[in-house]
Protein backbone atom coordinates (compact mmCIF):
# COMPACT_ATOMS: atom_id res chain seq x y z
CA UNK A 1 0.00 0.00 0.00
CA UNK A 2 1.34 3.74 -1.17
CA UNK A 3 1.67 6.09 1.89
CA UNK A 4 -1.31 8.36 1.07
CA UNK A 5 -0.27 12.10 1.72
CA UNK A 6 -2.28 15.18 2.47
CA UNK A 7 -2.56 17.94 0.25
CA UNK A 8 -0.23 19.73 3.38
CA UNK A 9 2.10 17.28 3.22
CA UNK A 10 2.50 17.22 -0.79
CA UNK A 11 2.94 21.05 -0.78
CA UNK A 12 5.81 20.97 1.88
CA UNK A 13 7.75 18.13 0.29
CA UNK A 14 7.14 20.22 -3.12
CA UNK A 15 8.25 23.60 -0.94
CA UNK A 16 11.21 21.85 0.41
CA UNK A 17 12.72 20.25 -3.37
CA UNK A 18 11.43 23.96 -4.78
CA UNK A 19 13.80 25.94 -2.65
CA UNK A 20 17.29 23.42 -3.57
CA UNK A 21 16.45 24.54 -7.39
CA UNK A 22 17.44 27.71 -8.50
CA UNK A 23 15.31 27.11 -11.89
CA UNK A 24 13.00 25.22 -13.08
CA UNK A 25 11.42 24.32 -17.03
CA UNK A 26 8.60 26.40 -18.35
CA UNK A 27 6.19 25.06 -20.58
CA UNK A 28 4.36 27.67 -22.75
CA UNK A 29 2.88 27.25 -26.27
CA UNK A 30 4.39 28.75 -29.16
CA UNK A 31 1.78 31.75 -29.72
CA UNK A 32 3.18 31.80 -33.40
CA UNK A 33 2.89 28.03 -34.50
CA UNK A 34 1.03 26.80 -31.14
CA UNK A 35 3.66 24.06 -30.13
CA UNK A 36 4.98 23.48 -27.22
CA UNK A 37 7.67 25.85 -26.32
CA UNK A 38 10.14 24.99 -22.97
CA UNK A 39 12.61 27.47 -21.34
CA UNK A 40 14.60 27.61 -17.87
CA UNK A 41 13.54 30.30 -15.39
CA UNK A 42 14.64 31.18 -12.13
CA UNK A 43 11.30 30.91 -9.66
CA UNK A 44 10.01 30.64 -6.31
CA UNK A 45 7.30 28.37 -5.10
CA UNK A 46 5.43 29.34 -2.73
CA UNK A 47 3.96 27.15 -0.04
CA UNK A 48 0.10 27.91 -1.28
CA UNK A 49 1.29 26.23 -4.81
CA UNK A 50 1.79 29.28 -6.78
CA UNK A 51 5.21 30.18 -8.67
CA UNK A 52 6.65 33.50 -8.91
CA UNK A 53 9.36 34.46 -11.85
CA UNK A 54 10.81 37.02 -14.53
CA UNK A 55 11.81 37.07 -17.38
CA UNK A 56 13.81 39.51 -19.25
CA UNK A 57 11.79 41.87 -22.03
CA UNK A 58 11.31 40.32 -25.42
CA UNK A 59 11.60 36.29 -24.45
CA UNK A 60 9.23 34.09 -26.83
CA UNK A 61 7.99 32.22 -23.35
CA UNK A 62 6.83 36.23 -22.37
CA UNK A 63 4.63 36.40 -25.86
CA UNK A 64 3.53 32.54 -25.29
CA UNK A 65 1.84 33.85 -22.15
CA UNK A 66 -0.19 36.65 -23.28
CA UNK A 67 -1.24 34.74 -26.15
CA UNK A 68 -2.13 31.61 -23.93
CA UNK A 69 -1.79 31.71 -20.47
CA UNK A 70 -1.94 27.51 -19.45
CA UNK A 71 1.73 26.77 -18.65
CA UNK A 72 3.41 23.94 -16.87
CA UNK A 73 6.40 23.74 -14.42
CA UNK A 74 8.66 21.07 -14.33
CA UNK A 75 10.71 21.13 -11.20
CA UNK A 76 13.12 18.68 -10.26
CA UNK A 77 16.52 17.30 -8.60
CA UNK A 78 17.85 16.05 -11.53
CA UNK A 79 21.30 16.74 -10.53
CA UNK A 80 20.84 13.13 -7.68
CA UNK A 81 21.11 11.56 -10.70
CA UNK A 82 24.69 11.50 -10.86
CA UNK A 83 24.99 9.66 -7.77
CA UNK A 84 21.40 8.60 -6.60
CA UNK A 85 19.09 8.07 -9.58
CA UNK A 86 16.74 6.38 -7.09
CA UNK A 87 15.82 9.63 -5.59
CA UNK A 88 15.10 11.12 -8.46
CA UNK A 89 12.12 13.36 -7.47
CA UNK A 90 9.95 15.82 -10.05
CA UNK A 91 6.97 18.34 -9.51
CA UNK A 92 4.97 19.63 -12.09
CA UNK A 93 2.80 22.41 -11.61
CA UNK A 94 -0.13 23.24 -14.15
CA UNK A 95 -1.81 26.55 -13.81
CA UNK A 96 -2.86 29.91 -15.37
CA UNK A 97 0.15 32.43 -15.91
CA UNK A 98 -0.78 36.42 -15.16
CA UNK A 99 2.13 39.34 -15.74
CA UNK A 100 1.77 41.38 -12.37
CA UNK A 101 2.36 45.40 -13.01
CA UNK A 102 4.95 47.51 -11.61
CA UNK A 103 1.83 49.30 -10.34
CA UNK A 104 -0.21 46.48 -8.91
CA UNK A 105 -0.21 46.26 -5.44
CA UNK A 106 0.93 42.50 -5.43
CA UNK A 107 4.45 43.52 -7.38
CA UNK A 108 7.05 44.51 -4.96
CA UNK A 109 5.66 41.70 -2.47
CA UNK A 110 6.48 39.23 -5.28
CA UNK A 111 9.57 40.46 -6.63
CA UNK A 112 10.74 40.84 -3.27
CA UNK A 113 10.16 36.53 -2.71
CA UNK A 114 11.30 36.11 -5.85
CA UNK A 115 15.28 38.01 -5.32
CA UNK A 116 15.21 36.45 -1.58
CA UNK A 117 15.17 33.15 -3.37
CA UNK A 118 18.12 34.33 -6.04
CA UNK A 119 18.93 37.70 -6.16
CA UNK A 120 20.04 37.44 -10.38
CA UNK A 121 16.10 38.12 -10.50
CA UNK A 122 16.64 41.21 -10.42
CA UNK A 123 17.72 41.68 -13.63
CA UNK A 124 14.80 40.00 -15.03
CA UNK A 125 12.49 42.16 -12.88
CA UNK A 126 14.17 45.54 -13.85
CA UNK A 127 14.71 44.40 -17.40
CA UNK A 128 11.83 42.70 -17.97
CA UNK A 129 8.13 41.25 -16.82
CA UNK A 130 7.34 39.44 -13.43
CA UNK A 131 5.15 36.69 -13.47
CA UNK A 132 2.40 34.97 -10.87
CA UNK A 133 1.24 31.07 -11.82
CA UNK A 134 -1.81 30.06 -10.36
CA UNK A 135 -1.66 26.44 -10.19
CA UNK A 136 -4.26 24.10 -10.85
CA UNK A 137 -3.02 21.35 -10.14
CA UNK A 138 0.20 19.96 -8.32
CA UNK A 139 2.37 16.54 -9.61
CA UNK A 140 4.86 14.90 -6.91
CA UNK A 141 6.54 11.78 -8.14
CA UNK A 142 9.06 10.96 -5.40
CA UNK A 143 11.79 8.58 -6.67
CA UNK A 144 11.15 5.36 -8.20
CA UNK A 145 7.30 4.96 -6.30
CA UNK A 146 4.76 3.82 -8.74
CA UNK A 147 2.26 6.34 -8.04
CA UNK A 148 1.87 9.96 -8.10
CA UNK A 149 0.51 12.49 -5.39
CA UNK A 150 -1.49 14.76 -6.26
CA UNK A 151 -2.77 18.24 -5.26
CA UNK A 152 -6.36 19.62 -7.22
CA UNK A 153 -6.67 23.27 -7.00
CA UNK A 154 -10.06 23.23 -7.90
CA UNK A 155 -11.57 20.60 -6.55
Amino acid sequence: MPDVLSSDAILDYATTLAKTQPGATLATIHAEFATPYQTYVLFHLRPNGQVIFASSGRPQHARNIASTPEVSFLIDNRDIMKHDWQSFDRVVIEGRARQIAPDDAEFVPLAQELTAKDASSSYFIREGHLFLVEPRRLVLMKGLEPHRHVVDFEG
